[in-house]
């Protein structure tokens, strides 16, 4: 198959056009945020498809600095004290999944979020030494690779309220939105690439994805932070190791690590709907190339391809 014909222009412009239409409603839900007119915003799904991105840019466009954002795990009381120091502030919790699941620090966070028919925020802090009260009258946006409201604690009931936004990518919408990027060309310090080197490296990634060879999605972070280096580096190394085979152990070292459920099911709904698009194959063809990458049987191949998300 021809590079072009993986995903003419035509049906390329459809795809951005309604992801720009998407990727339009998550920033306006920050904007309600920032704006005042909710205090909170959920968003969760898989790593690596730009929703960091999206809401860290239309933030920087509407307060540049003026938001605070925190990863990883902080203490209670650290917590706290960082809503004090900025209660008007917009505060971004990703990749903090351990915190949620503390309940001092979820009932704090549930707090920030919201108050009994719109009272006044009063987060609270109290132990036998001291007693830390602070009206909170900023927002929180709280960004996660889970559902929060699929789980259990004080937050998850906070984000069932608010209706987590998922945000994720079709196999399609992927390939699309690696081929914009790739347009444009790639720096990082004293290294550049031309677009027509993104592209190759891109339509490298998109046949592993549609032949199935790296058996994982193919996100976008792969193809900035791996993929694209990896052409940089060997390219200024000649007669040294081969890209492809750099960027192929990173694919692999992926799968060779332990699925969560939910990972191990998106996985499988991507590899479905990327069998499913392929228009050149038979129906059997199709079924024949699911059970030899995942050595799975024709109905759990239809109940992934019928659950898989669409763009």
């Amino acid at each position: 198959m021809k590079k072009q014909e993986l995903l003419p222009a035509r049906k390329r412009a459809k795809i951005r056009a309604a992801l720009a239409k998407r990727e339009a409603v998550l920033r306006a839900q920050v904007r309600a945020v920032v704006q005042g007119y909710t205090s909170a915003l959920f968003v969760w799904g898989p790593g690596g498809l730009g929703k960091s991105h999206i809401l860290a840019s239309e933030l920087e466009g509407l307060v540049g600095t003026g938001w605070q954002h925190h990863t990883s795990y902080t203490t209670p009381k650290a917590l706290l004290l960082s809503l004090a120091e900025f209660p008007d502030s917009i505060h971004v919790f990703e990749d903090c999944e351990k915190m949620y699941k503390t309940d001092v620090s979820s009932s704090i966070l549930r707090a920030a979020c919201a108050a009994p028919k719109g009272k006044a925020r009063w987060v609270i802090y109290e132990t036998a030494t001291e007693n830390l009260r602070v009206n909170f009258k900023g927002g929180i946006i709280i960004v996660s690779n889970e559902n929060i409201a699929k789980g259990s604690g004080p937050l998850a009931a906070v984000a069932s309220r608010f209706r987590p936004v998922k945000w994720d990518l079709s196999s399609e919408e992927r390939m699309a939105r690696m081929l914009d990027i790739a347009d444009q060309g790639w720096s990082r310090g004293p290294y550049s690439l031309a677009t027509k080197d993104c592209l190759e490296v891109a339509y490298f990634l998109i046949e592993e994805m549609r032949g199935g060879g790296a058996r994982v999605p193919v996100d976008l972070r792969t193809f900035t932070e791996h993929a694209l280096p990896a052409f940089a580096q060997c390219s200024k190394q000649k007669g040294g190791v081969d890209w492809r085979d750099m960027v192929r152990a990173k694919l692999q070292g992926e799968v060779g690590q332990v699925e969560k459920r939910s990972e191990k099911t998106s996985r499988l709904q991507l590899l479905a709907s990327t069998i499913a698009a392929d228009d050149k194959t038979s129906g059997k063809e199709k079924l024949e190339k699911w059970t030899q990458q995942t050595g799975l049987g024709k109905s759990i191949y239809y109940r992934h391809l019928r659950e898989a998300p669409r763009g």
